[in-house]
């Protein structure tokens, strides 16, 4: 939305020039409080609709805008556009899962060198599997090891320490929340807890998300017949419906899952990803052996 624009809104509203210049003022200060910059496939679509349910936050009608990783051609006040129908005093923030990416951070910090971030990361070798499968349809991909080798991006998205280090050269440490998927799958309820805290609204609000998993790759016949016939949107937004819960709850019931990794492909996964894992580990404090060992 251009000043034109805003101008024209403000005075549609207002009675006198001081209401036009208040009216102004409270639009241009609608901007992010806070972004979860990542990861893909770590759960944070999860997040994205517990924070939705929270009355305090606001979040855009669409999960992602790829601003910073994508679009940032379009320009600052396009990107802003997605947060002006929130209500003053709401938290206003984003879940964007490539603002943790290193060409994102710099662009990112340029514009809210304030903002509080979260990041959440997962056992990478799980996380490229689960990408691979989300997308393994519309990329046409015909096995992971293909995959692999087409997308760098699969393996570089799980460099997580590399994109920490590039966080904390424009973000101090404590602007900056880090979770580990491990958690979320323990114990959801802590997990969320933890998030509300760091951002300061009511963290006892009770969330129907709950023991629920918010996973549109978990449905793949489902998406494959939707991406055919052009409705891809469609995809997460039954995802994110209570017929995505229902047929999350029927596959786990009857022991729905991926078919297995090649054993060879894991254990190269897992030599790439081992001294990532160790400088994550010894960053966090946590003993992420377990990453390095799955499936051996």
């Amino acid at each position: 939305m251009d000043i034109l624009c805003v101008f024209m809104h403000c005075l549609e509203h207002a009675k006198n020039y001081s209401d036009i210049f208040h009216l102004m003022q409270d639009h241009a200060q609608i901007k992010p409080a806070f972004m979860m910059v990542g990861c893909q496939r770590c759960g944070t679509t999860w997040t994205d609709a517990a924070l939705r349910n929270h009355s305090e936050i606001y979040l855009p009608v669409q999960k992602q805008s790829y601003f910073f990783d994508r679009n940032y051609d379009k320009g600052i006040e396009w990107y802003l556009e997605r947060f002006q129908n929130a209500k003053k005093g709401d938290l206003v923030g984003e879940v964007a899962t490539g603002y943790c990416l290193l060409e994102a951070v710099p662009l990112m910090h340029k514009h809210f060198p304030d903002i509080k971030l979260m990041m959440v990361m997962r056992n990478p070798i799980d996380r490229a599997y689960s990408n691979y499968q989300a997308r393994k349809v519309e990329q046409s991909w015909t096995s992971f090891a293909d995959a692999l080798e087409k997308e760098p991006d699969l393996l570089s998205r799980g460099e997580y320490i590399d994109q920490i280090e590039c966080l904390l050269k424009y973000y101090d440490t404590d602007q900056v929340l880090f979770l580990l998927y491990d958690d979320l799958h323990a114990d959801d309820r802590a997990y969320l807890t933890s998030i509300l805290r760091f951002l300061g609204v009511d963290d006892t609000v009770e969330s129907n998300l709950y023991g629920q998993r918010k996973n549109a790759a978990m449905f793949p016949k489902l998406r494959k017949v939707l991406h055919r016939c052009g409705f891809k949107p469609v995809v997460n937004m039954i995802s994110q419906s209570s017929v995505g819960d229902a047929i999350r709850r029927h596959r786990k019931r009857k022991g729905k899952s991926y078919s297995a990794m090649d054993h060879e492909t894991m254990q190269s996964l897992q030599q790439h990803f081992h001294p990532f894992n160790e400088r994550l580990g010894q960053f966090l404090r946590r003993d992420l052996s377990h990453w390095s060992n799955a499936g051996s």
